[in-house]
């Protein structure tokens, strides 16, 4: 079957196979971890409300999160409105109170989600950073270009160096500019 959240097409097994065994757990229960995985709460908190129930085990309270998490996410970024969620997850076999709770969950993240997509949403990397020292002892005129990013989903800081020749540094400065004031006449108008 085709599923919105799930970019129109197949729910992964590994998935369904999650959400089925969540399907067990009473609605109150499940609301409880759902707004503890929301919180990103430590995964010590995510085993004391699943402790009692047949999910107890670290593996299944990680499958468990990770599901939730999967879920939302899918829903947000392939922009599944959120009564076409509730009837995707119900199709799945999701009880209606937690395919609901699923649904509320990305509601209330929708907004913040949209505002982090139009500032960041065409970047993958975005570069805070650059030094240019000289190349390694031994080799003839060139440069060690470092980029220094910052990943627009993790926040995670990368450094990366590469060896360029003189030559190619200043083609690429050229070619750095020519883009950057194409982008500025793209802005003005």
């Amino acid at each position: 079957m085709k599923f919105k959240f799930c970019s129109d097409g197949d729910c992964p097994l590994w998935a369904l196979a999650a959400l089925h065994a969540l399907s067990s757990l009473p609605a109150q229960l499940f609301r409880s971890l759902l707004q503890h995985v929301m919180e990103e709460q430590p995964d010590d908190a995510i085993m004391e409300i699943l402790k009692d129930t047949n999910l107890s085990s670290r593996d299944e309270c990680a499958r468990a999160a990770a599901v939730i998490r999967w879920v939302v996410q899918q829903a947000l970024s392939c922009s599944c409105p959120g009564p076409q969620l509730t009837r995707d997850l119900l199709v799945l076999g999701v009880p209606r109170a937690h395919a609901t709770a699923l649904t509320d969950a990305a509601e209330a993240q929708r907004e913040a989600y949209q505002a982090h997509v139009r500032s960041n949403g065409f970047m993958v990397n975005k570069l805070t950073d650059v030094s240019l020292a000289p190349g390694p002892e031994g080799t003839v005129d060139t440069y060690k270009l470092s980029l220094y990013t910052d990943d627009t989903f993790t926040g995670e800081q990368n450094k990366r160096e590469v060896l360029i020749e003189r030559s190619q540094a200043k083609t690429l400065l050229q070619e750095l500019k020519k883009a950057y004031k194409k982008m500025e006449e793209l802005d003005v108008e």
